[in-house]
């Protein structure tokens, strides 16, 4: 829709309520309906009660034609439409109130609704480039209907035969035109707010009329010159028929069509593609979830081994589980989902799995406090892990003074299980990214590279990381929750073992290491024992240190103070009434935000209490986030 229209459309829906004796301007004299032959005349009628009221104004007048387009008056004088949006001057200190619109007889091939619009706007503005706040009057709207017929049982008038000279001897009357026949076929396809008419030419036809009813009965009608026409701007939904005639090149129109009806609805839309695709490898089979997806019935699971031919199958359900493979190879998965009319919807993201062997039992049983560090499938050695040992230790503010997310201080036992001896670094994250040759998906995004402007240290594109210069031992930061999960899931696939984030009560219980003090050394920051800002060391307040720069807790653990904002399993929960007394994930409060722990190097010692909790939207990376991996290891 032009603007033009739009605003005028706009201003009138807020001045509804004004009555004709109070409008400033309407239309006056017109008929709703117009046959060939009939003279139009109707003036634009001024109702003002003060001129002051409007200062210095501009009027301006538009009709909009049956295609839709915009015609506009000329400035000044009254001369036939332009389309040139212009305005002209209203005189508004003189008594001439009344202004002939319109003045002219229907022709035939003119058919259709025009709808005429007036309105007083403020002296030198638009309209259409301008806000609603320069309209200075109502809108007056004013809509007619042409016909391509004349009026029902009309007859011209016959001029006197003249006196003299003699009448001329008679002639043989000419031969009567023959009605053009009806065109045939005549077609109508419904599609979304629109119909589509077509119908193969008349011979002898110069133009055509296109007939309809509408849903409430009444009707309209165009004259064309082409053999289809797309009607648009209708309701879904509901009924239209139409019908055509040929018109000769004399005007007489021909025989009409059969009618057609034909019924607009909104196009189908295929569903959305399948999301948070996983697929889980096992001893010669792969297990896929994903999410269920709205409207659709079926989907479609597809696979390829190792750049062979695309295999699918069908399945009705959120899972499946692909057996009979082959172990050591790579699979890649994709699933689409498909609407009960058969619409298939775009691809999800691929997967790789490789279903392996279970590997054999570890040769023994690691104590607490000894490290391990697990064989990838490139050879490469993965971070290094600390075994923690069950305990039993209190959470919360034991100190007093904290905030009351803290609390309460309750009692948590947890179970055996490894955690990373340091922070997780840029070396280890730029040799995941590289060997997955990805970035993470555009809703989840895993970090920022040095080349978006971030504090990140890892440089370049797809498949081609590397690190900036004397960083590849510093902790990797601009990671978000998702980059982090999808680092520990790798580390999953690559050593057979589970990697994961800790959970918030496995975090402080390892970061405590048998402490009840607000730092596993004491209850002051101290000087250049952690980086953290006002800690004292070189890093404090300005960057992360290499990890490893101080000294480790009691359980052989680095930087647990300061350094970075470590990511957690856990949802975010506003404090710990009803939480988990086993170490287990607190699911209390689900919502978008994940827990963080252990303060950064641009926080105050407050910030970076063992008890102290962050956190942080799951798509967020910042330059003072990092993280550190758990596994599950033997009792």
């Amino acid at each position: 829709m032009p603007k033009f229209v739009f605003s005028l459309l706009f201003l009138l829906s807020l001045t509804q309520s004004l009555s004709a004796a109070t409008a400033e301007l309407n239309f006056e004299g017109l008929k709703p309906y117009y046959y060939v032959g009939e003279s139009i005349q109707f003036d634009l009628q001024e109702n003002l009660k003060t001129s002051s009221r409007f200062h210095k104004v501009d009027l301006w007048v538009a009709v909009e034609l049956p295609s839709r387009d915009l015609l506009f008056r000329t400035p000044l004088a009254f001369t036939p439409f332009s389309p040139k949006p212009q305005a002209f001057r209203a005189a508004l200190e003189t008594t001439v109130n009344r202004h002939r619109v319109l003045e002219f007889e229907v022709q035939p091939g003119f058919g259709g609704d025009y709808t005429f619009y007036a309105v007083y706007v403020e002296e030198g503005k638009s309209p259409i480039t301008d806000n609603f706040t320069v309209f200075r009057s109502n809108v007056a709207v004013a809509s007619l209907t042409l016909s391509n017929r004349p009026l029902p049982g009309e007859t011209r008038p016959v001029a006197p035969a003249p006196t003299e000279p003699p009448s001329p001897p008679p002639v043989a009357p000419a031969p009567t035109e023959t009605k053009l026949p009806a065109p045939n076929p005549f077609t109508a396809v419904a599609g979304d707010s629109q119909i589509t008419l077509s119908w193969q030419p008349v011979t002898g036809a110069a133009s055509y009329t296109v007939d309809w009813r509408k849903p409430d009965g009444s009707e309209g009608n165009l004259s064309l010159s082409s053999t289809s026409y797309q009607h648009t701007g209708l309701i879904n939904g509901a009924t239209y028929t139409y019908w055509i005639s040929g018109v000769s090149v004399t005007g007489l129109e021909g025989n009409p069509s059969e009618a057609v009806v034909a019924t607009p609805k909104a196009a189908e839309r295929p569903p959305a593609a399948p999301t948070h695709l996983s697929a889980e490898a096992a001893d010669s089979q792969v297990v896929l979830n994903w999410p269920a997806v709205s409207g659709a019935v079926s989907y479609s699971i597809n696979w390829q081994i190792a750049g062979g031919a695309v295999q699918s199958v069908p399945a009705t359900t959120t899972a499946y589980v692909h057996t009979g493979l082959q172990n050591n190879l790579n699979y890649t998965y994709w699933v689409t989902a498909v609407s009960a009319s058969g619409l298939a919807s775009s691809p999800s993201i691929t997967v790789v799995a490789t279903p392996q062997a279970p590997p054999p039992p570890p040769p023994a049983v690691l104590a607490a406090g000894e490290s391990f560090r697990d064989t990838l499938k490139d050879g490469n050695l993965g971070p290094e892990m600390v075994v923690i040992p069950a305990g039993t230790f209190r959470m919360g503010d034991i100190q007093g003074g904290g905030w009351d997310d803290e609390k309460p201080v309750h009692q948590v036992s947890v179970a055996r299980f490894a955690m990373g001896k340091y922070e997780v670094t840029v070396g280890e994250f730029v040799h995941f990214l590289n060997t997955v040759k990805r970035r993470g998906p555009e809703g989840e995004p895993w970090f920022e590279t040095k080349a978006e402007d971030s504090d990140s240290h890892i440089i370049g594109s797809t498949g081609n990381f590397q690190i900036e210069a004397g960083y590849e031992n510093h902790p990797v930061n601009e990671v978000s929750w998702y980059g982090a999960t999808a680092y520990l899931d790798w580390l999953s696939e690559q050593t057979g073992k589970r990697y994961r984030l800790p959970t918030e009560a496995e975090w402080e219980y390892a970061a405590r290491a048998g402490t009840e003090t607000k730092y596993w050394w004491g209850n002051e920051i101290g000087t250049n024992l952690a980086n953290c800002y006002s800690s004292g060391s070189e890093w404090s307040g300005k960057q992360t240190a290499p990890v490893g720069s101080f000294q480790a807790n009691p359980f052989g653990l680095y930087d647990t103070v300061g350094n970075l904002w470590e990511w957690c399993a856990d949802p975010w929960h506003d404090n710990y009434q009803g939480a988990p007394t086993d170490g287990r994930i607190c699911n209390g409060n689900v919502t978008g935000s994940r827990l963080l722990r252990g303060g950064s190097f641009i926080d105050d010692p407050g910030g970076c209490r063992a008890a102290y909790r962050g956190r942080g939207s799951s798509d967020f990376h910042r330059r003072y986030r990092g993280f550190r991996g758990c596994a599950d290891v033997t009792l």
